[in-house]
């Protein structure tokens, strides 16, 4: 949002400059743009200064504002507070209530970028996450797909031993840092917590595919009649012959056996 509100006080200023725009009017629209981003700098400013405060009163260890995702019976898109307590609890606290849960009862936890998810199946993700079961990212993917600010953040996988209760019945509860202020790097740091956690690289979906494609291109080993049949001394295919290894391959100008 903020870069949208930039190119548009870039652009107002250069039509201001060229004279295609009426020095009013582009005044306007700089004081609009300028004004806004103000308002979004102080906005994250206040709602982080907000958090210390709530966390210091609860004692807490940490604290972060998440969106909702899925998982929980509040409504998706949702904002949230989150806290570690000193008895190593976890308090999730929104416009539904207030809800508690032990530590032990989490049994994994994820931190990966929304733009993970475009290349990785609920398999792929289970192997990264270690989590023991397949999870089901599909309503995540759509949530990304209709906020795409959301492939740019942080997003945090919480699964249980057991689904929360009858009420709320999941085994897995996703948020999104989406408005930036959720501190989850001092989350992952946390003892009670870096025990459980896993974190997706930014950069998986580029490393994968070029490990997929230097074993493409790579040579494959010479079959155990093939390497016999050199030895004796017979005759090869061309093919064969670049997967020995240079010491055992004959020479061009050498006559056959």
């Amino acid at each position: 949002m903020i870069l949208a509100y930039l190119i548009l006080f870039v652009s107002a200023l250069f039509l201001v400059w060229q004279g295609t725009l009426s020095v009013e009017m582009g005044l306007v629209l700089m004081s609009i743009a300028l004004g806004a981003i103000v308002w979004k700098r102080i906005r994250g400013l206040q709602t982080k200064r907000r958090i210390r405060m709530e966390t210091r009163e609860r004692k807490a260890k940490w604290g972060g504002v998440l969106t909702v995702v899925t998982g929980l019976s509040s409504l998706t898109g949702m904002a949230c507070h989150l806290f570690i307590t000193r008895n190593d609890e976890l308090i999730v606290e929104d416009m539904v209530g207030i809800r508690l849960i032990p530590l032990s009862e989490i049994s994994r936890v994820g931190l990966f970028y929304g733009r993970s998810l475009e290349g990785q199946s609920d398999r792929q993700m289970m192997n990264h996450l270690k989590f023991k079961t397949i999870p089901r990212f599909s309503s995540v993917r759509a949530w990304v797909t209709r906020n795409p600010k959301a492939r740019k953040r942080l997003l945090l996988a919480i699964r249980f031993e057991k689904p929360l209760n009858e009420w709320e019945y999941s085994e897995m509860v996703v948020f999104s840092d989406l408005d930036d202020v959720g501190n989850l790097k001092a989350f992952s740091l946390r003892p009670e917590i870096a025990v459980k956690m896993a974190i997706m690289p930014k950069r998986l979906r580029k490393r994968r595919s070029v490990k997929k494609q230097e074993g493409e291109t790579g040579t494959t080993e010479p079959l155990a009649w093939e390497l016999s049949h050199h030895l004796a001394g017979k005759s090869l295919p061309a093919d064969t012959i670049e997967m020995l290894p240079l010491t055992d391959r004959p020479r061009a100008d050498s006559p056959e056996k």
